[in-house]
């Protein structure tokens, strides 16, 4: 019962910790969703109606102000159209009507602002339907002025053509070209004339001319019929220049009256403008004291939900977190077969999951205990089946399959590396005498202390003594050339007499050995066997010449010969 109740301690406070924290995280965006649409609501019934009101109203005065600033371009510009100044006009006023009515139809639009607005709305559009008709009267007399303007230019060019023949021409039609001319000049500096005083005396230089040109007894037909168009023209352009200066004076007064109506009615529309700003950014200051205060309740409500937060992280981390950090970092050492205690404190999930683990590792040590004990044994059969299988159990020394062996290998590095190979083989002198004399126990205690003997002369890695059979020996030197080989030979024979085993039957009265040297630098095409039956031949030799010593056989001797020493 115990251990079902406490099995889920820890899950049951993790429950109600996550519980504890979701509930305020949710009670926290439940208040926060409420005081955004409370003040969605707020805004929107305190300060929505303000607003549009004062942005219809910027939209008013923005209006008038285009419409004057349209009059001041259409008059400033040098293509000033009647139509076109009907059309933009007219359209910009109906804009303005427009705007007017949006604003009407908001209502809470005050008498006083209505009286102020109406005031010089009136005024203003009037000013503007007599602007237009007074722009439609001067268009009128500017489109005679240009045909005028269009006469004296073919005048003028016909003046020219005489010119170029004037030589050809009798003397009055020549000085008629010059005073035509002339008084041409005046009339054209009509056209750019704006005071009367200035039209006056160009209108007596003109008579002056004319007078002088009536004067002239003129023969030429074409002269006489320019003569007969000045005097009839150039009196009508300056009888015509002087309305047309009138309507421009008018004009310019109208478009001044216009002008200070404009800016009466912008300043009128801008004021009631100011006034729904004011009431606007009132009604919005209210709103955000109160948005000031709902907000330090939901800081103060943050700031609760954060601390509780944040004694939750600390308490997952403490007795979570770096509790089952440590149960990793123990498992991932024991991983790694390094020792690491296991925490198994407390009663809860975590502490029964290590002392599982700690369990399992016990068994796993157990275990790897037996399994490296088999080993060691397995180890020891290995070693020792591997010694019956190399060694010479009579000798002690290696026996003459591992020789094939390992002299195989070291003639395959030889013949790689083209170094040399020595190869000693060996013999007891009279053996089977000593085994009949003194019995075949004697003769095996003699071959191991020989062989021991052997053994004991050799002190290279490499090197190798083997019994190759019976009483023969045979021993490989690696690197060794013929005189080193020898050298080594020479401690073999010294060793073997140094035992002095007593041999009754043998003239030296001792146990002896007979030696067959051979060393070579063997090539690709070599044999060992062709090695073996030289160091064999060199024993044969040996045994020949008398026992109890060495024969070589030189590099250049092959077999079936060799060389006693």
């Amino acid at each position: 019962m115990s251990t079902t109740a406490t099995s889920g301690s820890l899950g049951r406070k993790l429950t109600l910790i996550i519980i504890l924290v979701f509930g305020l995280y949710l009670l926290l965006a439940s208040f926060f969703a409420y005081l955004v649409y409370s003040q969605y609501v707020g805004l929107t019934g305190a300060t929505g109606r303000h607003f549009e009101r004062a942005m219809i109203a910027g939209e008013l005065t923005r209006d008038a102000e285009t419409i004057a600033g349209e009059v001041y371009e259409l008059l400033a510009g040098n293509d000033i159209s009647v139509s076109t100044v009907n059309s933009r006009v007219a359209n910009l006023a109906g804009i303005y009507q427009a705007t007017r009515k949006r604003l009407e139809q908001l209502g809470e639009l005050s008498d006083s602002d209505r009286m102020a607005l109406d005031k010089w709305q009136t005024p203003f559009f009037s000013s503007l339907d007599k602007l237009n008709e007074r722009l439609r009267a001067e268009q009128e007399l500017q489109a005679i002025q240009q045909q005028q303007m269009d006469e004296l230019f073919l005048m003028l060019r016909q003046l020219t053509e005489l010119e170029t023949v004037a030589r050809d021409l009798p003397l009055p039609e020549q000085h008629f070209i010059g005073h035509a001319l002339a008084a041409l000049g005046y009339t054209a500096a009509v056209f750019s004339a704006e005071r009367p005083g200035h039209l006056i005396n160009l209108e007596r230089f003109s008579d002056a001319r004319l007078q002088v040109l009536a004067g002239l007894e003129l023969t030429h037909a074409p002269a006489v019929a320019l003569r007969a168009r000045l005097q009839q023209l150039l009196p009508m352009i300056f009888e015509q220049r002087r309305p047309l200066l009138r309507h421009a004076r008018a004009t310019l007064a109208t478009a001044r009256e216009t002008r200070v109506l404009a800016q009466k009615l912008t300043s009128a529309t801008f004021s009631y403008h100011q006034r729904l700003k004011a009431s606007a950014e009132k009604a919005l200051q209210q709103q955000q004291r109160l948005m000031g205060r709902s907000m330090s309740v939901l800081l103060a409500a943050l700031v609760l939900l954060v601390i509780t937060t944040l004694m939750a992280l600390l308490y997952i981390r403490r007795s979570i977190i770096q509790r089952i950090n440590r149960l990793s970092r123990a498992m991932q050492a024991h991983g790694r077969g390094e020792p690491e205690p296991i925490p198994v404190n407390g009663d809860d999930e975590i502490s029964r999951m290590g002392k599982t683990f700690a369990f399992f590792v016990d068994a796993r040590q157990r275990a790897e205990q037996q399994l490296a004990l088999a080993n060691k044994e397995l180890q020891s059969m290995n070693a020792a089946l591997q010694r019956l299988s190399e060694i010479d159990d009579l000798t002690q020394i290696a026996n003459r399959r591992c020789f094939d062996r390992h002299l195989e290998a070291e003639w395959r590095r030889a013949v790689r590396e083209q170094r040399s190979l020595g190869l000693i083989m060996g013999d007891i002198d009279y053996f089977k005498r000593f085994n009949d004399e003194y019995g075949h126990q004697q003769g095996d205690e003699c071959l191991f202390h020989v062989a021991q003997a052997l053994a004991g002369e050799l002190h290279r890695q490499g090197d190798m003594v083997a019994r190759y059979g019976g009483e023969e020996f045979i021993v490989v030197l690696p690197e060794q050339d013929l005189w080193q080989t020898r050298h080594v030979a020479e401690c073999l024979l010294n060793a073997v007499r140094e035992l002095n085993i007593a041999h009754s039957r043998s003239e030296h009265q001792r146990v002896t050995l007979s030696l067959g040297v051979v060393a070579m630098v063997p090539g690709q095409y070599d044999r060992i066997e062709d090695m073996v039956a030289r160091a064999d031949k060199a024993l044969y030799a040996a045994k020949e010449k008398g026992r109890n010593g060495l024969c070589v056989a030189p590099p250049e001797c092959r077999t079936g010969q060799s060389q006693p020493v």
